[in-house]
């Protein structure tokens, strides 16, 4: 199966990755915590190397972001104004003032935006639900943005793990694949460190 050879089994855990790790980096809060793109990047780096296809591995990232956004927005939907009341968002306030600034500024377009917008895409569905959008409008906004968020950044990163694997080594791969990880870790810890 290609040259790395996933089996079935490593190939089933590697799809589950990336659709947990787009759910998460989608969530409230936790996707402001969680080093979201660079993971996928070391994921998605593995996944061409391995030659998952690629519509697969674009699906099951889409499908992770689609039930984030969603959950996101039901969190916020139930929470209402409340959500102010979060210690997170009492900690850290201009999260939560940035992303009904953006949402009440953009509306449906919002929802369609700013996921492809780092620091505001885990908080923007939150707002939209406690502000009372439409959930109509949400889930219309939803199906079709996570397919587009799927193919701008899994695609796009897929290919360049193609690039890779045609022009690298396994060994070398692997040390791309620990070398982003571990990047994407430290710049994590260095974010949460400076908000707090």
């Amino acid at each position: 199966m290609g040259e790395i050879n996933v089996s079935e089994w490593g190939a089933g855990l590697l799809l589950l990755a990336v659709f947990s790790i787009s759910m998460v980096e989608s969530l409230a809060v936790v996707g402001l915590l969680v080093p979201g793109i660079g993971l996928l990047l070391a994921l998605t780096l593995a996944a061409a190397a391995g030659d998952i296809p690629l519509w697969l591995w674009v699906a099951c990232g889409t499908a992770g972001a689609f039930l984030g956004d969603g959950v996101s927005f039901l969190l916020g939907q139930r929470a209402g104004p409340a959500v102010h009341r979060w210690r997170f968002f009492q900690r850290h306030p201009h999260w939560l003032t940035r992303g009904e600034a953006f949402f009440q500024r953009w509306g449906i377009w919002s929802i369609m935006t700013g996921r492809f917008i780092g620091p505001i895409r885990p908080v923007v569905p939150l707002v939209a639900g406690a502000m009372r959008m439409s959930p109509r409008q949400f889930w219309f906004a939803n199906a079709i943005s996570s397919p587009a968020w799927g193919m701008a950044y899994l695609a796009t990163m897929y290919w360049l793990g193609e690039a890779f694997r045609d022009t690298f080594d396994l060994p070398v791969i692997a040390s791309l694949l620990a070398f982003a990880t571990l990047i994407a870790l430290v710049v994590s810890v260095l974010v949460n460190q400076r908000h707090r």
